[in-house]
């Protein structure tokens, strides 16, 4: 059996109690952390479950995963994932190898920054189709087509969740600047625009800002944190907006 286990969008306190269970009944356990940053430590994620949990590369997912997947044919495995395992960063392709080798799969959700960015007061509903912006080196390849999305939600009236590209495996990090300057550079906002960056949602470090973005590209936002390029705000979107 494979379980895929969310840890949320905080720190190893956002493991829930079907998780600790599962955990304790589990033959292996491990956790992926190169997907999404995350602020948890591994070893009072340990102390929570009672046992040793070993660390996935991506290489151990994508070119290896039949390795984990043979654990998985006698033996009850956990793979611990931040935010929600099915959200932005998608496993669905491990599931249908399961599937297609009879082994039984079992999903834990959890919180995730496409349900915590309603913190900032937009209404989920709103929200067009969400853009990754690439580190440097992979820009060639992604411009047209975020460009495509960013228009189409513009032309709606939509929000645009812009998340920001990581290789935690090289420590490479796109901060909020570089971000809103790769907006800026494509002409998809101006430097008047008005922005939502939102960062560390759901922890004690939690922050919120709306301004201008020419006032935004120099601020230091700790990460990890989304910006948002406002559509047709409601006018209830809007009272939040100003007061926060």
């Amino acid at each position: 059996m494979l379980v895929l286990a969310g840890l949320g969008i905080s720190d190893e306190r956002g493991i829930t109690l079907e998780e600790i269970e599962e955990a304790k009944d589990a033959d292996m356990l491990f956790i992926e952390l190169y997907t999404n940053i995350w602020h948890g430590s591994i070893e009072r994620l340990e102390k929570l479950v009672g046992k040793r949990i070993d660390v996935l590369k991506r290489k151990d997912l994508e070119e290896d995963v039949d390795r984990i997947l043979n654990f998985a044919i006698d033996k009850k495995i956990i793979i611990f994932v931040p935010g929600d395992p099915l959200v932005a960063t998608t496993h669905t392709s491990i599931i249908l190898e399961c599937i297609k080798r009879g082994i039984e799969v079992k999903i834990i959700h959890n919180s995730s920054i496409f349900s915590a960015v309603c913190a900032t007061g937009l209404h989920i509903y709103k929200f067009g189709q969400s853009i990754t912006i690439p580190l440097r080196e992979k820009i060639v390849s992604k411009v047209d087509s975020i460009l495509n999305i960013v228009k189409e939600n513009k032309k709606r009236g939509l929000h645009t969740l812009c998340l920001l590209d990581i290789d935690v495996e090289n420590n490479s990090f796109l901060t909020v600047g570089e971000g809103i300057k790769f907006l800026i550079e494509n002409d998809l906002i101006k430097g008047e625009d008005r922005l939502i960056v939102a960062s560390c949602l759901g922890t004690k470090n939690e922050r919120i800002v709306w301004k201008e973005a020419k006032h935004l590209l120099f601020e230091d936002f700790k990460l990890p944190a989304v910006i948002v390029i406002p559509g047709d705000l409601h006018f209830s979107e809007k009272e939040f907006l100003e007061n926060i």
